[in-house]
């Protein structure tokens, strides 16, 4: 059982060909308003927090690019699952 202080990690890679940008960021911040656990987003180094679309836009995250996302607190795994998907499933988000 995991407990709800426990500290999940999950590593993923960017699947949209235009990388971690303006309307991916929007949609994981809103992904994040149902959810009160602690989320960050971490790169080369740098992690921000999940719910600021400005601190997702600066961690540069091209395509295949491999994120860290960290969750703390209720609902983190499903916080985790949910943001996984979004960003390693959002290959057909395209502009044209």
């Amino acid at each position: 059982m995991v407990l709800e202080s426990e500290l999940l990690e999950k590593t993923v890679t960017i699947g949209n060909q235009l990388g971690l940008h303006a309307r991916v960021a929007t949609s994981l911040v809103q992904t994040m308003k149902r959810h009160t656990c602690q989320v960050t987003v971490a790169k080369d180094g740098m992690e921000v927090d999940a719910r600021s679309v400005l601190g997702l836009l600066l961690l540069a995250a091209t395509p295949g690019a491999e994120l860290i996302i960290r969750a703390q607190g209720p609902g983190s795994r499903e916080a985790v699952e949910q943001i996984s998907k979004l960003l390693e499933n959002n290959a057909s988000d395209h502009v044209g």
